[in-house]
Order: C-alpha cells, then sequence, then structure tokens
C-alpha cells in the first residue's frame, strides 16, 4: 500500500509556472530516472539541457520510470521531449500517465519519438496527485530527455468544445440540425464534420446514401446541418478551428455521438 509521507514542495510551487525538475523525484516509484542538472545534463544535437528529466538506463529491460506527486494543484503540464540518438530509424515510445491508483494507470499523453527527433506536448493534469513519465528503450544509451513546466490557472481550451447537440442526443431524420460551439482563442472559421457510427438494421443503404458530411462555417459558432437522407442510426461530429487564412490552431474537438432518429 501506498504510504502517503509527507513532501516539502519548493518554492516554484507558489508561482504559477513551474520546471518539472523542481519538484522531488519519488525514488521508490522511479527507476531509471534523474533531474538533468549543470554537472550532470543532457544534450540534444548541439544543445545543452541543464534542466529536465532524463529517462534512460540499464538493469536488464531498459524501461524507465520518473514519479512526482503534484497534490492536486497544477492545471497543465506543456514541454518537449528530446531524442539524442543518431540512428533516425530507432525510435522510442514515451508515455503520460495519471498513476494514483496504480492498479489502474490512466494515459493522459503517448508518443513515438523518433533518433534525433523531439515532439512538443500539452496534458491536462488539473486534479492528478501522483503523475509519471514513461519511456521504453531497448539500448543502454537510448535515453529521452523531457523538459517541461507545470502551470495554474485558467487554461484555455486546447481543442473546441462544442456546446449542442450534447452528447447521446437524439435528433429528428430529415431536419435542419443546428450544431454549436465556443468560440476558439483566434479562430475566425472552423470545419464541421459529421460521419455514421452505425446505422440502425432498419436502414436501407445504396449508392447515393449520404453517410458523411463536411462543411465550413464562416465567422461564426453556429452551423445548420441538413440530415434529409441519412439513414437513422449513430452518429458522431467533431470541429477544427482556424485561422483567417485557413490555418489550423489546433487538431480536431473530441467526437461528440448522436442519434439520427425516425
Amino acid at each position: 500500500m501506498r504510504k502517503h509521507r509527507a513532501i516539502r514542495l519548493s518554492p516554484w510551487t507558489r508561482c504559477p509556472f513551474v520546471p518539472l525538475d523542481s519538484l522531488p523525484l519519488l525514488d521508490s516509484e522511479s527507476s531509471n530516472a534523474h533531474i538533468l542538472t549543470i554537472q550532470n545534463p543532457g544534450h540534444y544535437r548541439a544543445t545543452t539541457l541543464n534542466s529536465g528529466v532524463q529517462l534512460g538506463g540499464c538493469d536488464g529491460n531498459n524501461a524507465a520510470t520518473a514519479t512526482f506527486r503534484l497534490h492536486g494543484k497544477y492545471d497543465e503540464l506543456s514541454g518537449i521531449i528530446y531524442y539524442e540518438y543518431t540512428d533516425t530509424s530507432h525510435s522510442l515510445p514515451f508515455v503520460i500517465y495519471d498513476n494514483g491508483d496504480p492498479a489502474y494507470k490512466r494515459v493522459l499523453y503517448s508518443a513515438t519519438v523518433n533518433g534525433l527527433d523531439q515532439k512538443s506536448f500539452r496534458v491536462r493534469v488539473r486534479g492528478v496527485d501522483y503523475l509519471s513519465l514513461f519511456g521504453n528503450g531497448n539500448t543502454c544509451d537510448a535515453n529521452l530527455d523531457v523538459v517541461a513546466t507545470l502551470s495554474i490557472g485558467t487554461l484555455p481550451p486546447t481543442t473546441v468544445v462544442s456546446r449542442y447537440p450534447a452528447a447521446n442526443a437524439g435528433v429528428p431524420a430529415n431536419s435542419k440540425v443546428l450544431v454549436g460551439w465556443q468560440p476558439f482563442p483566434g479562430a475566425s472559421n472552423y470545419l464541421f464534420h459529421v460521419w455514421v457510427v452505425n446505422t440502425d438494421a432498419s436502414a436501407t443503404i445504396t449508392a447515393k446514401t449520404p453517410l458523411a458530411f463536411s462543411a465550413t462555417a464562416y465567422h461564426s459558432t453556429k452551423y445548420t446541418w441538413d440530415d434529409t437522407g441519412f439513414p437513422t442510426g449513430a452518429y458522431q461530429y467533431a470541429l477544427l478551428p482556424l485561422d483567417a487564412k485557413g490555418k489550423a490552431l489546433a487538431g480536431w474537438s473530441a467526437p461528440t455521438q448522436i442519434t439520427i432518429a425516425s
């Protein structure tokens, strides 16, 4: 059973932005991981990394885990993963997970990083008590260096947040469906995409039956979708924010599932 021993927090934890490596590394729940310092830095191409967390080592399986206790007081973790390995065909998996319940490790972010590559990430950690970073290599010198910052406070959305129809809502067949969403910072226009997930057993599908639809909403956070001709069943829709020049400002929103009912 995990012991919730008292941990002295860094003075950084009183600030809205906190380097992850300023928090104590929980040695009892970490392996093959250490904090990067001026005396023990990491490296990426021609850059020396004097702060951050390094994942890597040789304990037989080369798996590395770094665990920190956040006490549920932070909202977001953002940073960059560096992989200084000259074989660009080699890759390592990287995972960030909520380790509050060791029996159920909830994945917050995962990626595969190639040699001499770097990846940026941004993860919501609101309410997380124990946070773990995990990397797994198959060579002793395959190390991942992670430079990350925790933040406190109200955060801008990472994707568009839909308003209506709400998840699992039913909409009438052969009708005009009003779709609405929250404004996304900097967005002028939005892509709307809806697609079938599962049609009813009674639905008749032909070569002319519409099963997906896409449109652009210009200077608006609403769009009216005409579902005429779409078979009854389950659908999902998602939204993508665009700036005035058509550049995507974020990824697609999490799909919202709805049902077209007769």
